[in-house]
């Protein structure tokens, strides 16, 4: 049995935004702005939620992900019209509906329990949520009796002289009772333009003898609708302001609030320290006594604890703990970095998973590669993954050393222990303990024990002179 359901409004079509994209889809703190208003219902315990949808109704309705239930207002007769539809996909047990707009979105829980809790526990048939706002024009007056009552809301541009000097004002958010608001929804009558206004059911009420209560928002700027992009970019350093503040006060060191962007979704651990100019998005989550920036920038990526992020780019990446990223490194996509690792200046990994204590130096790309523990990637190599048609593997066992400016032409194993020499382009896969040098490498001297990284013996039959190539039993298979 559902008690307590939530109608949002999200039909408008938001012309003064100027944009293609939908109103209620503009980002705010990497969310779209009707993303925050379900969440803050869901927060308020709110589980059943409508969203009543119009103008690009197909963009809006994918962007629910399961956050609520949907229903096309069409032709769009205003809001008394969008809540008359809404209420068909409302269940009946429902005994309290809230109402409210998908362009309000710093609205938080807590406002919205105090109006159940209001509504729930007095004898009014609807209460709505005011705000105290120094220019209150554009929006609706409350008009009040003598006797301190609700009689009704004013639209501004019907509003008189002395009506115009009300400061309190509504702000869109109601909670109703269930049974009035569906037995009285069809008495509002239609404006000269044809629309239904919600706001005529206070005067109904009213004229009714029945109670309208209401809620006072202690900040008025958290009710406010955003009508353009001026708006958005006002409520974008609210929201900013009051991410930080939640982190800080839950343990993180944010060095400069001011110079850091972090997102809603963004999850951080205790005593991790945000130094200034970091921009932390998406679904990123940060291990505990991280250290992010100065000039870090991570989009849905992880990072162990203890780990440090300097003057990077992460992209869907994944750090573990202890690790030492930058400056100027970039992780890409599919980007996984084991413990204890060293990516150093202007080295870039994409699709690839490199093993503990493995360290990757400057100028250099990894790209669609398995690198194991403990591996030396110098300076300038780079693993040539891409053929013209299609991407190859490189894999790289433990303890393997590569040398500074190597060539490794995938598909191309290299076996635990093996080394390349400077400048080598490898194009032949190397058994374990082997040394390669030149171009194409060529192996020289005894194999290299794969443990201790020691000179060793070649066995009987096996041994090479210097310069001379791989006999083809000992370069092995490949696994592109």
């Amino acid at each position: 049995m559902v008690a307590l359901a939530a109608i949002v409004l999200a039909a408008g079509q938001g012309t003064r935004m100027r944009s293609r994209l939908p109103k209620v889809l503009h980002p705010l703190a990497g969310q779209p702005m009707l993303t925050h208003i379900l969440d803050a219902l869901h927060r308020a315990g709110i589980e059943h939620r409508v969203v009543v949808t119009g103008h690009a109704a197909e963009g809006v309705e994918a962007a629910l992900a399961g956050r609520g239930v949907s229903v096309r207002q069409d032709p769009q007769l205003g809001t008394a019209d969008a809540v008359r539809v809404g209420l068909g996909r409302v269940p009946g047990s429902v005994r309290h509906v809230v109402v409210t707009v998908g362009d309000a979105p710093l609205l938080p829980a807590e406002l919205f329990q105090r109006l159940v809790a209001e509504q729930a526990e007095g004898d009014s048939v609807m209460t709505l949520l005011s705000a105290r706002v120094p220019d209150p024009a554009g929006y609706g007056r409350i008009v009040r009796g003598a006797d301190g009552s609700v009689r009704a809301i004013v639209e501004d541009r019907h509003a008189d002289a002395d009506q115009r000097r009300l400061d309190e004002v509504n702000v869109g958010t109601y909670c109703f009772d269930a049974a009035w608001l569906r037995a009285n929804l069809g008495m509002v009558a239609a404006s000269p333009a044809g629309e239904y206004y919600l706001t005529d059911l206070v005067g109904l009420a009213a004229s009714g003898g029945r109670r309208v209560a209401v809620v006072d928002a202690p900040r008025p700027e958290l009710t406010a609708g955003i009508n353009d992009r001026v708006q958005l970019a006002a409520a974008e350093r609210l929201l900013r302001a009051e991410i930080a503040e939640r982190h800080m006060r839950a343990g993180v060191t944010i060095v400069d609030p001011e110079t850091t962007h972090i997102d809603a979704a963004v999850e951080i651990g205790q005593d991790a320290r945000i130094e200034p100019w970091t921009v932390l998005r998406g679904a990123t989550v940060i291990g505990q006594d991280a250290v992010i920036g100065p000039h870090a920038e991570l989009r849905d990526s992880r990072v162990g604890p203890r780990s440090t992020v300097w003057a990077s780019i992460l992209e869907e990446a994944s750090v573990a703990e202890d690790c030492e990223i930058g400056p100027y490194s970039h992780l890409r996509p599919g980007a996984e970095i084991g413990a204890r690792c060293r990516i150093g200046n202007f080295a870039e990994v994409k699709q690839s998973r490199i093993g503990a204590g493995t360290q990757q130096h400057h100028f250099s790309y990894l790209g669609d590669a398995e690198v194991g523990e403990e591996v030396n990637i110098g300076a300038g190599t780079v693993t040539a993954n891409f053929d013209g048609t299609d991407k190859h593997r490189t894999i790289i066992g433990d303890g393997a050393f590569i040398g500074s400016d190597t060539m490794l032409r995938a598909p191309v194993t290299i076996g635990p222990g093996a080394r390349t020499g400077a400048g080598a382009v490898v194009t032949r896969d190397v058994p374990a303990g082997k040394t390669v040098v030149g171009m194409p490498a060529r192996a020289i001297g005894a194999p290299r024990d794969a443990t201790t990284g020691a000179g060793r013996p070649a066995k009987a039959g096996k041994s090479l002179a210097a310069g001379e190539p791989l006999p083809v039993a000992e370069r092995g298979d490949s696994d592109a």
